[in-house]
């Protein structure tokens, strides 16, 4: 009697946890639902399709430039012309996306866009890639655009969520790119894969602009057509940066230095992971691109409970262990001799990353109010704390006029500290990551 009374007892508690359990997972699929619709869902499908394209010349972009005559330093230089651009029109993108159609921006900046990758399909030199990447960087009215519609198209109760689901899709559809783009090199050659690749980069980039004017949308907003000449434009958007910085809360201010800290590390060491990996540690590109694979299935498996957490926990304490995670395997990276242990190294990032992806965007938009995020994203990006190592450094939407400067700098330097020593690269972006995760803990 006892015992059939035990497990009655025991049936109970474990069909109330069943229905529990159930009654939670079928929560998380209905807050997936209304997340993933309209514009999140535009600019997700977007992504997804740059993922076959654009995504893949990404990490194997150094050998590009070294493939068409440019040295370690001429690789930062060309790194560093994007962002170039971008120091002096963020102000007027993040002025006019405030006041104009943020639909109409993304649109007719990213026809122009796909018309400018012709430029990497028939270089002859690295100086074109470098007048490409130039060219490019006047287009950073994409970016604050994007990014103010997109903080205002996701529920406020859902971001981090809202942010992973943006990020994870595209990843998980192109987890294959650097492996394709490592075979591609390894029957073709680094100019005859890189030039396909940026064919496609040019048919995908015009489809993308058209499908964003068609089907992204917008609340009404007032248009002020004609009423300032292009001088009263940069004056009044400089005059609104400025005052931005000002309004700008501790916090902020605090989460912008340590944006500054990423990028400038970040565009130091970026451009030299396919360069050290194949000349220093014999790797082939198709290994490198593997590499990339088995992380990416990493971030591509967490990133959606990371989000989950993040809205859960805050971004705060998440950000904190993230970049001390993050900081383990970059100190460590000197060490790496070995195929098993470089991929080792890069999961472990990987696990970081997934967090950092989630939770700085999330923190960012939270932190922002709706009025302002045109000229805040415009001087700091998306707020996008991350690691790259797929490389293609310059410009996204975690761009912005704040971060031009580290990113110019970090782009520059970065050759010439690579010449000189690679180790150093890992060590200071490991202490830079642990710097972050202070100012995280202390001011967030």
């Amino acid at each position: 009697m006892v015992a059939s009374s035990n497990h009655k007892r025991v049936s109970r508690v474990g069909g109330k946890l069943f229905t529990q359990e159930r009654t939670r997972c079928l929560a998380d699929m209905q807050s997936l639902k209304e997340v993933m619709r309209g514009n999140l869902l535009i600019f997700t499908i977007g992504d997804v399709v740059r993922q076959l394209s654009m995504f893949i010349t990404f990490p194997y972009f150094s050998l590009y430039v070294v493939a068409l005559g440019g040295s370690m330093v001429d690789i930062g230089i060309v790194n560093s012309l994007r962002p170039l651009t971008g120091l002096f029109l963020y102000p007027v993108a993040g002025y006019i996306s405030d006041r104009y159609s943020k639909v109409k921006i993304i649109g007719y900046t990213g026809i122009l866009s796909g018309v400018l990758w012709s430029i990497f399909i028939f270089a002859r030199d690295w100086r074109w890639i470098a007048v490409g990447n130039f060219l490019l960087g006047l287009l950073t009215f994409y970016f604050p655009a994007s990014n103010a519609l997109m903080a205002s198209s996701i529920p406020e109760d859902k971001r981090a969520l809202g942010y992973s689901l943006w990020l994870a899709i595209p990843m998980a559809t192109g987890i294959l790119s650097p492996l394709a783009g490592g075979y591609l090199i390894s029957i073709w050659g680094v100019k005859a894969a890189m030039r396909f690749l940026y064919g496609l980069t040019f048919v995908v980039g015009l489809f993308i602009a058209f499908m964003n004017l068609k089907y992204l949308k917008e609340p009404p907003v007032k248009e002020y057509k004609n009423s300032l000449n292009l001088i009263g434009v940069l004056k009044e958007s400089y005059r609104g940066m400025f005052e931005m910085l000002r309004w700008l809360p501790r916090n902020l201010k605090a989460f912008g230095l340590m944006l500054v800290l990423g990028f400038l590390l970040n565009n130091m060491v970026s451009n030299y992971w396919v360069i050290y990996a194949t000349q220093s540690l014999g790797l082939e590109p198709i290994q490198w691109g593997m590499v990339l694979l088995i992380a990416s299935v990493f971030n591509v498996v967490l990133m959606i409970p990371a989000g989950m957490l993040v809205d859960r926990m805050g971004p705060k304490r998440v950000l904190t262990w993230a970049l001390l995670l993050g900081a383990v395997p970059m100190l460590l990276f000197r060490f790496a001799t070995s195929f098993v242990y470089v991929t080792t190294l890069l999961v472990v990032m990987t696990v970081a990353n997934s967090f950092l992806m989630s939770g700085a965007p999330a923190y960012m938009t939270h932190s922002v109010p709706p009025e302002r995020r045109g000229r805040v994203m415009s001087a700091l990006g998306q707020g996008m704390l991350f690691i790259n190592t797929r490389g293609g450094g310059g410009g996204g939407p975690g761009m912005g006029t704040l971060l031009t400067i580290p990113s110019i700098i970090g782009s520059v330097i970065g050759g010439f500290v690579y010449g000189y020593n690679p180790n150093l690269l890992w060590m200071s972006f490991g202490v830079a990551l642990i710097l972050s995760a202070v100012i995280s803990d202390r001011f967030l």
